[in-house]
């Protein structure tokens, strides 16, 4: 009995070994066809990855705010001075031109008055034609008055003198005073000679009445009285003399007041000349004056649109907001932006900008396509680059939509620095740590 129990118990744990060891034979021992085809499958795995990595595009973007309006953008009209508005010249919506009028505020002058002096002023041309006092005799122009009625007076002044030319009358005197002299002179010279003639005939007759005298023929009255009549007349000669000297004196001092009398009226004339110059810019300046400071005037060509429903007598602020012009040229947009310093040194002219609209869903209406036009030199006082966006394609979107133009349209700019893709980003990566 124990010897069958013993090769009983045997034949099990015998069987068990060769079972084990078949087992282990197949799970130790995998199929050459599970190998490569496993490999293939995790070497495309690997491919697939990198080639879809490759087709993502990842780029690097600088996002911003954008804003876009038009290459000349809308002009806001502010009140330089508080006060009630005393007329409105246009109308809600209207189409204006460059210079219009469009609101006068509350002033101590007329401004029907002021514009009328505005017209005369501008058709005046110094020298060429009169200025038309006629027709502002009677004008209300308050803060003005003192400038014009310097200017008319200087104005008159001048015309007074263009007029009586006061140094031309003293020239003329001159001239005939000179011409009196000369003929004077003339005279006196005609007359020198005469006399110094008569001077050497006495001279004569002197001398042969001394020699009489020496032989005793004649009294020594005689010869004294001959003398005298000499002495006589060689101071009547000297008299002539004098009188030819002072005569050519008083014709040298004459040509002299005349060359004075020519330069003191060349000098009034300059004067007056440049007071009037003067006096008329001055006006023109208080004519801008008044009008920087009651008059809204639009710079530019466009659409005029009221930003408060302002009417006659309703009081502005200095300062406040009263109209905006639309520009008439609506067709060259440009978008403004501003950058932060941060990454901006990477922002270039000519990289794309992708615009999203706030008031345009891009996944409904698309993206707007731009391009880096130009890029400020200096930061502003907030340490922002500010950037010119050109839009080649205007206001049509990714998805073909056009989008309505409303001026200062605002959105979400992304700059693309650098276009690259998922895998470049990776291998980014992969640079950073060979760095380390």
């Amino acid at each position: 009995m124990p010897n069958n129990q013993q090769t009983n118990s045997q034949l099990p744990i015998t069987d068990f070994q060769l079972r084990n060891e078949e087992v282990q034979e197949i799970l130790t021992r995998v199929p050459h066809w599970l190998i490569r085809w496993g490999n293939v499958v995790v070497l495309s795995i690997v491919l697939l990855m990198l080639g879809v990595s490759w087709m993502i595009k990842y780029p690097d973007m600088i996002s911003t705010q954008i804003s876009i309006t038009t290459q000349v953008p809308p002009q806001k009209i502010l009140a330089k001075t508080s006060g009630r508005i005393e007329a409105i010249l246009v109308a809600d919506k209207a189409n204006v031109v460059k210079e219009t009028p469009l609101a006068i505020i509350e002033n101590t002058a007329n401004y029907n008055d002021v514009f009328l002096l505005k017209s005369c002023v501008n058709n005046f041309i110094i020298d060429k034609n009169e200025f038309p006092f006629e027709k502002t005799n009677a004008l209300q122009l308050g803060d003005i008055e003192s400038y014009f009625a310097v200017f008319q007076k200087e104005y008159i002044a001048d015309e007074l003198n263009a007029k009586l030319q006061p140094y031309q009358v003293e020239g003329n005197a001159q001239s005939y005073e000179a011409i009196q002299l000369r003929e004077r002179l003339s005279l006196l010279e005609s007359q020198k000679s005469i006399n110094q003639s008569e001077l050497e005939l006495q001279k004569n007759d002197l001398e042969r009445y001394e020699t009489l005298y020496k032989k005793g023929i004649i009294a020594t009255q005689e010869v004294e009285k001959q003398r005298l009549q000499y002495l006589q007349h060689q101071k009547n000669y000297k008299n002539l003399l004098s009188s030819v000297s002072q005569l050519k004196s008083s014709i040298n001092d004459l040509n002299r007041n005349s060359k004075t009398t020519i330069i003191n009226e060349n000098k009034e004339n300059t004067n007056l000349e440049r007071n009037v110059i003067q006096a008329f810019y001055q006006l023109k300046k208080a004519i801008k004056d008044w009008e920087l400071n009651y008059v809204l005037r639009s710079s530019i060509d466009g659409k005029v649109t009221f930003l408060q429903l302002w009417s006659v007598n309703q009081t502005v602020t200095s300062g406040d907001n009263v109209f905006a012009i639309i520009p008439s040229n609506e067709t060259n947009y440009i978008g403004k932006l501003k950058a932060i310093a941060q990454n901006s040194g990477k922002i270039k002219v000519g990289q794309e900008v992708n615009i999203r609209l706030a008031n345009y869903p891009d996944r409904e209406f698309g993206i707007i396509k731009g391009k880096v036009k130009s890029i400020s030199l200096t930061p502003d006082k907030d340490g922002n680059l500010l950037i010119d966006v050109s839009l080649p394609n205007g206001l049509k979107t990714s998805y073909k939509k056009d989008i309505a133009f409303q001026q200062e349209m605002s959105g979400n700019a992304d700059i693309i620095t650098e276009d690259l893709r998922l895998l470049e980003r990776l291998l980014y990566q992969f640079k950073d740590v060979f760095r380390r």
